[in-house]
């Protein structure tokens, strides 16, 4: 006891900070403290889920640009109209395009496999239509007037077409080089819209 008695006398006498078991008082005090006072916050932030990663779903890829040319598909088709085929197509393509063919369709002069070209018109000619034969290596263009090839009094058998105009596509022929769509000759001074919807499906571009 007076051991005892002794220990707690001399550390009544220390400074505070110096007496162990006064000293491990406070700091339980002020542990405890923080903890009533901040302990829901600790722990919601301890439970609360990760942030979601993104989803790869939002994350797109630029789709690429695919080149397509323009072709006028006429005749025995469900569809007759003006469509945009890639480069790499073929007839059978364009008349899928078109909606396929009618019951009164005659494709025996047509070679399905033949590759279309910008600014080629396919017409499907009907059952019992007398057609002109075509070339072996010519199946898109039966009848069509070759704009790189065509005389100035070829062009004026257009409809629209006088010795002006026909004058003014053989120059932009021989100024600009052969024609690469019949879109160019939208060019020509002259050739507006409305005279370029009547004569773009009787025309074609070639070597």
């Amino acid at each position: 006891m007076e051991g005892d008695t002794y220990v707690d006398m001399r550390d009544s006498c220390l400074p505070w900070y110096r007496q162990p078991r006064r000293l491990l008082a406070l700091i339980c005090a002020i542990v405890g403290g923080f903890l009533i006072a901040f302990g829901p916050e600790l722990r919601a932030v301890v439970s609360s889920p990760e942030a979601p990663l993104l989803e790869e779903s939002t994350l797109s890829l630029p789709t690429p640009t695919v080149a397509l040319m323009v072709v006028y598909v006429s005749g025995a088709v469900a569809a007759p109209d003006v469509y945009r085929l890639p480069f790499n197509a073929r007839v059978i393509d364009a008349l899928q395009a078109a909606g396929g063919l009618i019951a009164e369709a005659d494709i025996s002069g047509l070679n399905l496999a033949a590759p279309v070209r910008d600014g080629d018109h396919i017409r499907v000619p009907f059952v019992g239509e007398t057609v002109l034969s075509l070339p072996a290596n010519d199946q898109s263009g039966a009848g069509l007037l070759n704009l790189n090839q065509a005389s100035a009094a070829d062009l004026e058998e257009l409809p629209g077409i006088g010795a002006a105009l026909a004058a003014r596509i053989i120059e932009r022929r021989n100024t600009k080089g052969p024609y690469q769509s019949i879109d160019e000759l939208r060019e020509v001074r002259g050739i507006g819209e409305k005279l370029f919807a009547q004569i773009a499906p009787l025309v074609t571009v070639g070597p």
